[in-house]
């Protein structure tokens, strides 16, 4: 592996999967690319809920405040579960429109030309172990390199 993408969100099996892959690349000295997604439809709600402050302060909450806030907080997630690893890592932060989730990832990998993605999947039942639910069974079929997918 020379670079992974590793799919994070703020979540315990999300830090347990980068806690993993900082580890897998630390031992392959590779990158890490840490992707993130904000729904356009969050972006939304969360600019309605600045308008007040946009006028007692002045300013403009545009895309670009929402884009660094979420680099922002996987940055610190990264501090938090990265420190004592010496890996290098680039953080990729989008907010997404309704395009899938698994597009969007296969995007990013391919951006980035990682050969490895790291992303974290539904547990199912035992009937339906074969599937791993639509965005990890989608980046499964559509990437062309190895995918690790925590199901707890």
């Amino acid at each position: 592996m020379n670079r992974g993408l590793v799919a994070v969100s703020d979540t315990d099996r999300h830090r347990e999967l980068l806690r993993s892959a900082g580890e897998f690349a630390a031992g392959a000295d590779a990158e890490l690319i840490l992707f993130s997604t904000l729904s356009y439809d969050e972006y939304e709600d969360g600019k309605d809920a600045m308008k007040g402050f946009e006028q007692i302060e002045g300013t403009d909450y545009g895309i670009d405040t929402f884009r660094n806030q979420l680099e922002q907080r996987i940055e610190s997630l990264a501090n938090q579960v990265l420190d004592d690893l010496d890996v290098e890592y680039r953080i990729v932060p989008r907010i997404v429109d309704d395009r899938s989730e698994a597009d969007e990832i296969l995007d990013a990998a391919e951006e980035t030309e990682s050969d490895h993605i790291f992303i974290v999947g539904q547990k199912r039942s035992p009937t339906g172990k074969a599937l791993f639910g639509d965005v990890a069974q989608s980046v499964i079929l559509g990437f062309d390199g190895r995918v690790t997918v925590d199901l707890e």
